[in-house]
Formats: C-alpha cells, sequence, structure tokens
C-alpha cells in the first residue's frame, strides 16, 4: 500500500517463498479465518435486511446504501492503514480490522435509524486489510507454484463468511430476535480475532520497529494517489483493474441483494433465502480454488477469466427474468452457476495481479486496485438501489448489471501475458 508522510519507504526484503508446506500452510490458514470473518460480519445487513430495514423504518431495498457504506469504510481504510501495517505488522493490523468489524456488528443492533449507518460504515473499515496486508503475507509464504491456488483458497474465505451467515443469522433472527442475532455474529468475528493471535509474532518479525506513527502519517489523500498512479502508469495492470471492477459490479449487487430479491419478488421464507445466500457462497467456496487450480494447470489465468466473465453476464441476465412462477429447482440452479461464476474470479484476478505488478511495486499497485475493486462495489450498491427506488425494477436492474459485466471481456482480450 502506498506510504504517506514524509518518510521514504524502505525497499522490501528479498522474497523467496518456502516450498515446504509447514512454512506456509500456518500463514494460509491464518489468512482464510481472517478473510472468512471479515466476510461474516461484513454480511450481516444483506442476510438481514427484510427483518433489519423495516425495524428502523427503512424499506429493505434500503441495504444496498448500506452494502456501500460498507464497501465506502473499506476505501477509507487505505487512508489508514498503511502506516498501521509498516509498523506493526500485517497480522496486527488485520485483527485491528477485525476488532473494528466487531464493534460495527454491536452498533447494528442498536435500534436507532443512525446504528446501521455508522455500523456499516465501521463494518467497512475491517474489509481493507485481507486485501493489501493478506495479499503481503501470502506474497511472501505462498510457493510459486501454488500461488494461484493459495491465493484463491485466501479468497475462498469471502463465500465461507456468506455460507456461515446465511445459515446463521436468518435462523438465529428468527429464534433470538434480530439483536440476538447480531450478537452471535460479534462473538464469533471475536473469536476469529483472538484465533489468529498465534501467527502474529511469526508473521510480523519484518515490522518497521523504529517507525514512529504521527498524525501526519494519517489521511493523506497520497495513500489514495499515489496507489493509483501505480496502477495507472502499467497498462496490463490497468487493464485488469477494469476488469475488477466490472466483475465487482455483479458480485456487489448479488451479495447485497439476493436476500431482499428472493423475499420480496419471489414470495420466499427469509429463512430459505438465507439458505439460497448461502448455497451460492458454499459454491463459491469449491469455486474459487477450482478456477486458481483450472488456471494454475492451464497456465492462463485470463483464459479462465474470459470464461468467468461471459459466465457471469449470462448468469445475471437469467436472474432478471425470474419470477413467483418459476419451479425452486430453476432459482436454485441459478445460484448454483453464480456461486461458481459471479462469486469466484477473485482469486485467479488477484493473483493475476501479483503476477503482473513489479515486486518493488506491488503493495501500491494493489492498492489501486483493492480501491478501484471497491469504488464499483459502492457505485453498483447505489445504482441498484437507485434503479429500484425510481420505479425501475429488479429486472431492469440486473440487466444493467449483466451488461456492466460483460465490458470486462474487452480488456481480457487486450491483455497478453508479458
Amino acid at each position: 500500500m502506498a506510504q504517506s508522510g514524509d518518510s521514504a519507504e524502505s525497499p522490501p526484503p528479498p522474497i523467496h517463498p518456502p516450498e515446504s508446506a509447514e512454512a506456509w500452510v500456518g500463514p494460509l490458514v491464518a489468512m482464510l479465518v481472517v478473510q472468512t470473518a471479515v466476510s461474516f460480519l461484513s454480511r450481516i445487513p444483506p442476510t438481514l435486511a427484510p427483518t433489519l430495514g423495516p425495524r428502523v423504518g427503512w424499506p429493505a431495498e434500503s441495504v444496498g446504501y448500506l452494502t456501500a457504506l460498507i464497501s465506502g469504510g473499506s476505501i477509507f481504510v487505505l487512508l489508514l492503514a498503511a502506516p498501521l501495517q509498516r509498523r506493526l505488522g500485517s497480522m496486527r493490523t488485520l485483527q485491528i480490522g477485525m476488532a473494528l468489524g466487531v464493534a460495527g456488528a454491536l452498533l447494528c443492533a442498536l435500534p436507532s435509524a443512525g446504528a446501521p449507518v455508522v455500523g456499516s460504515l465501521i463494518i467497512g473499515l475491517s474489509i481493507g486489510p485481507p486485501s493489501t496486508a493478506g495479499m503481503d503475507v501470502l506474497q511472501r509464504y505462498a510457493p510459486p507454484s501454488h500461488r494461484n491456488l493459495l491465493f484463491s483458497v485466501k479468497q475462498a474465505g469471502v463465500p465461507l463468511g456468506g455460507v456461515a451467515a446465511g445459515l446463521l443469522l436468518p435462523g438465529a433472527a428468527q429464534w433470538l430476535g434480530l439483536e440476538g442475532a447480531i450478537l452471535v455474529a460479534a462473538a464469533l468475528g471475536a473469536a476469529a480475532l483472538s484465533a489468529v493471535q498465534p501467527w502474529r509474532r511469526r508473521v510480523d518479525a519484518q515490522r518497521d520497529r523504529t517507525l514512529r506513527l504521527r498524525w501526519r502519517h494519517f489521511g493523506s489523500m497520497d495513500a489514495l494517489r499515489r496507489p493509483l498512479q501505480t496502477l495507472v502508469a502499467m497498462p496490463g495492470m490497468r487493464r485488469m483493474g477494469i476488469v475488477g471492477g466490472c466483475l465487482a459490479t455483479g458480485q456487489s449487487t448479488w451479495f447485497a441483494f439476493l436476500v431482499t430479491y428472493l423475499v420480496s419478488q419471489l414470495g420466499w421464507s427469509l429463512v430459505a433465502a438465507g439458505g439460497q445466500f448461502a448455497l451460492m457462497q458454499t459454491v463459491s467456496v469449491l469455486g474459487r480454488p477450482l478456477a486458481g487450480f483450472a488456471s494454475d494447470r492451464l497456465g492462463d489465468g485470463l483464459r479462465v477469466l474470459r470464461w468467468m466473465a461471459a459466465a457471469s453476464a449470462l448468469t445475471t441476465l437469467a436472474f432478471a427474468f425470474c419470477t413467483p412462477a418459476w419451479p425452486a429447482w430453476a432459482v436454485v440452479t441459478l445460484s448454483v452457476l453464480g456461486g461458481l461464476t459471479v462469486a469466484s474470479w477473485n482469486g485467479v484476478l488477484f493473483a493475476e495481479m501479483a503476477r503482473i505488478a513489479p515486486r518493488e511495486s506491488l503493495n501500491e499497485a494493489m492498492a489501486g486496485a483493492t480501491l478501484l475493486l471497491l469504488i464499483a462495489y459502492v457505485m453498483a450498491a447505489v445504482l441498484f438501489s437507485v434503479v429500484l427506488a425510481v420505479g425501475g425494477g429488479y429486472r431492469l436492474a440486473f440487466v444493467m448489471v449483466a451488461a456492466l459485466t460483460s465490458v470486462a471481456l474487452w480488456p481480457l482480450t487486450t491483455q497478453a501475458h508479458p
């Protein structure tokens, strides 16, 4: 990530990822735990939207704005996390992020219209570190021969968290009430924070203990400007950033609106819709490593991304035309396809970016790419909610998302291996 302030960034130490499984399994497990916990907390609004929104006087479709706030919090953390990551280390930065996620979840339990707004923004602060600090850890420990697979395994924590949220939270809300469900989520997040502590000393051994954190290190716009400048300066990374932004449009809207769409438009119960959300995420748990394995075997991650972009657009287009008359198996089939396509491209994309970016620019380039993805998540969720608010309906909104997703095919056809 970009470094703020006046002090110059020292060059990173040489990276020679060990091939021995004993050397990298521990850090990989820690990153998977962190990614899963953060994802679980971020799914509180979308999986509980039909209950959470009306409780504070909002329509359920307002979940798009809460999702946008979560992604917005992730953007804000880019202004703050770089000096913390350098001084405290990647693992401690991840733990701080998880603590903020737990605090944001607890705020969402308060019976106030403003509580979900502030809570969602704070939950968003926990999402940024796994993309940057987590990438730093895997880049240091993952063997090159298995890098795409291990990046995809780490990214599988995103749908794993969604599986847990879809299966646990709607049922917990039914049995324990909304507040009880959110308290369960916060407790699980706190447990994950503690679980990764044993790896902290090893992973953060190379942190800069001499850096004295000052206020000027935080909040500099250089933390946003420098990553984007680094990204734009590399044509390959720039094209991959566009790909990620287009694919993120579909992922953002599926994750944010699936439960609400099934409940409000297709007449499903909250628990059944949560189960469908969990099914899509479960398929993605398998789909992400499978996509990484395929790209490693083919030696061509770009080809895999092209397949996934085309399939994502077609699946979203079909989803736009669901009606209550459709048989349940048809909706289930689309959810499975969505899990394999819309929800499973992340690991391959990040691995391709890590492959293209020079090591000396990796952190800033990845931060720039992450920023573009987060902006796409924000804009997609807001645009979807606006279309619904003005009466455009879910069909028009999903058709627009399918069209935007298909745009990813253009840069993927012009991106060449170096």
